[in-house]
């Protein structure tokens, strides 16, 4: 009798084969390679701009499958592409290089169990444009501008758009290790007026939750 009892104490105080241990909210930081160029009625892609993306985020768990993370993104897009001024047949390169602090909220659905776990993510960013290098090559001359030069007026200092992607993560004790590839667009030109020039960027990244 004894012996029975004892048994269904240890069985009560085991936990379910198939129970998910919660997950807390945790800080993290990632680093990795970005490849970016302009999209839309007005690009000809005549090269793609190559850089770096680095930033911090807050993991933020609402279930075992579904999770939140705002990010803070430090990342450079642009490119250069062939363009027609408005008003001829002249034909010009405009390369732009562009800096952005990137705030995205992301909604993130991952597999609950296991050391290895797939996780796909999307959501909306906005980008606050915190530099700008723009090179104008026509056939008689060629001219540079920065930001804060009359030139340099026409760049958006906000860009929005989305962002989507997926990662493999692995979960050890302490920390999560995740790589982890993205795809973003913008929803509207980065140049005021008639142009459409969208970015469009593709990133690999490493990361790393704490």
């Amino acid at each position: 009798m004894v012996r029975a009892a004892t048994l269904a104490a240890a069985i009560c105080l085991m936990p379910p084969p198939l129970a998910v241990a919660q997950e807390r909210a945790a800080v993290g930081a990632q680093v990795g390679y970005s490849r970016a160029d302009l999209t839309g009625e007005n690009s000809n892609l005549v090269q793609s701009r190559q850089g770096a993306v680095t930033g911090v985020y807050l993991h933020l768990p609402v279930g075992p499958v579904v999770s939140v993370r705002p990010e803070v993104l430090f990342s450079l897009k642009g490119g250069r592409t062939l363009f027609l001024i408005a008003g001829s047949t002249t034909i010009a390169e405009l390369d732009l290089e562009l800096a952005y602090l990137e705030l995205p909220i992301l909604a993130r659905i991952g597999w609950p169990r296991g050391r290895f776990r797939p996780v796909v993510f999307g959501g909306p960013s906005a980008g606050l444009q915190i530099g700008c290098d723009i090179l104008s090559i026509l056939p008689d001359r060629t001219s540079r501008a920065t930001c804060g030069q009359p030139e340099a007026r026409q760049v958006r200092e906000w860009d929005f758009g989305y962002i989507a992607g997926g990662a493999l993560e692995m979960h050890l004790p302490r920390t999560t290790l995740a790589l982890q590839g993205r795809y973003s667009a913008g929803f509207r030109s980065v140049l005021e007026g008639n142009v459409d020039l969208k970015n469009r960027n593709m990133a690999v990244l490493f990361g790393l939750t704490f």
